[in-house]
């Protein structure tokens, strides 16, 4: 993969060539496999998935080479297939208005080892149809050919601004997964701010390390140093039963009862009877959600 990467990467300036030969192949545009993926493109921005439907194998493996989608130092590939990627395509629709892709950056590559790839570099626009915010997308695709199918595709991304239109979906459908624990804790006597600062450092670090389903994870402190809030955010309701579990089970339970004492829990959010039977324990108040969003 690294050895096909650089040979794209070298290619970027030769587009207006029809074909080019190096060491590593050949390389193509406006060639038969060039056109029908800008055909796709553009059948994509009018939410047409016809295109899709022969072009890519039914069995398609898509690799998104984002941020913590690795495993074992390899990208963990998504598993639903070609009607994924038809799925996903239509719902980018359902999320923005005005969708647009550059498709003048296309090429083919026939490779010396017998492989054929084409590749495009974009830039996606659209209108967020819950946020109202519009955004701009750059991102690259490079496409694995068997005969005159798609098997597998690399595709290379920052997705931060579809995430951020999928949390306003959410929001205005009131159907987030995220939950959120919130607190007021008094500080028992005989401890400073201090005290209490020295043992958010360890803890937050222990959090961080052990638990990659908790996103937000904030405390903050009264002027007089006798009341403390917290804030904590999850990804899913299993994400916050890691988190009770977690704590729970480690050293820092102890030293926590022994700093504070709950006055008031809330548990808001889409919570699971898993985690409303957690919540027992804590006397927790639980808050179904009904507005806004959670980022």
């Amino acid at each position: 993969m690294k050895k096909i990467l650089l040979f794209l990467i070298l290619s970027v300036g030769i587009y207006s060539c029809q074909t080019n030969t190096n060491s590593s192949g050949t390389i193509l545009k406006n060639d038969a496999k060039s056109e029908n993926v800008k055909r796709h493109l553009e059948a994509y921005m009018n939410n047409d998935s016809s295109v899709a439907q022969t072009l890519f194998s039914q069995d398609l493996i898509i690799y998104d080479q984002f941020v913590n989608n690795q495993e074992n130092n390899s990208t963990i590939p998504n598993p639903e297939g070609r009607q994924g990627l038809i799925d996903a395509d239509k719902f980018t629709h359902v999320l923005f208005s005005e969708i647009q892709l550059t498709t003048d950056k296309i090429s083919t590559y026939q490779m010396n080892d017998g492989k054929t790839y084409t590749a495009f570099w974009s830039m996606w626009s659209g209108e967020g149809n819950f946020s109202g915010e519009k955004m701009t997308l750059p991102f690259y695709c490079i496409s694995l050919w068997e005969g005159n199918q798609i098997t597998k595709i690399w595709r290379y991304m920052d997705p931060a601004g579809l995430n951020k239109e999928v949390t306003a979906f959410e929001g205005v459908n009131n159907n987030s997964q995220k939950v959120i624990g919130l607190a007021e804790l008094k500080v028992n006597p005989g401890f400073s701010p201090a005290n209490i600062k020295e043992f958010l450092v360890r803890f937050s670090r222990f959090i961080r390390k052990t638990e990659p389903g908790t996103y937000d994870f904030g405390y903050f402190i009264s002027s007089d140093g006798k009341k403390v809030n917290l804030v904590e955010k999850y990804y899913t309701s299993s994400d916050f039963v890691h988190h009770l579990n977690n704590f729970e089970q480690s050293e820092y339970a102890k030293e926590f009862m022994t700093l504070f004492t709950l006055d008031k829990v809330i548990i808001a959010g889409d919570a699971s009877d898993e985690l409303k039977a957690k919540a027992k324990a804590y006397e927790a108040e639980l808050r179904p959600q009904v507005g806004g969003w959670i980022n």
